[in-house]
């Protein structure tokens, strides 16, 4: 029997298709996107931000959408975490210039912003009746322990895309 392993998240390239004096032209579209998220960091932010009295670092995870970010200005640096991946921990570096990071549903992310900030277009994919305030829960590392050994500086190194240490 095959194992069912969760979808990986990806680095989607977009085309340019013109190009005139100081002018370049991209096809940045997602097919499938049904919401437009703007996402705006102002300097060094942390998203979702620790957790205030232990500061335990926390996630998002969304049941129901993909998220499919692409950075306008500045860059951001995501940890992405899915136990259904066959190594479960991940750091993925996003560029003004560069890929769309597709992030499956099912996957605990967070990001963090160059010290001048960040500004991420999120071409989501929804799933039908999909509600934005269960997409945007906030789970704390502390509180799951699979999650807080994953990511504790005591872990087996993640996988690195874009980053070095």
């Amino acid at each position: 029997m095959a194992s069912s392993q969760a979808q990986m998240f990806e680095l989607i390239p977009y085309e340019k298709f013109r190009d005139t004096p100081a002018v370049r032209f991209f096809d940045i579209t997602v097919a499938e996107s049904n919401a437009r998220d703007l996402v705006i960091h102002s300097g060094p932010a942390v998203s979702p931000p620790d957790e205030a009295n232990t500061g335990a670092w926390q996630f998002y995870l969304h049941p129901h959408q993909e998220d499919n970010l692409l950075a306008l200005t500045g860059g951001r640096v995501f940890y992405l975490v899915n136990f259904g991946w066959s190594y479960p921990y991940h750091i993925v570096r996003l560029d003004t210039g560069g890929d769309i990071l597709r992030i499956p549903p099912g996957t605990f992310h967070r990001s963090i912003s160059d010290e001048e900030g960040s500004v991420v277009l999120n071409q989501a994919i929804r799933e039908p009746g999909a509600c934005v305030a269960r997409e945007f829960r906030v789970y704390n590392s502390r509180l799951i322990p699979r999650l807080f050994a994953t990511t504790h500086r005591t872990a087996p190194l993640p996988k690195l895309h874009g980053v070095s240490w």
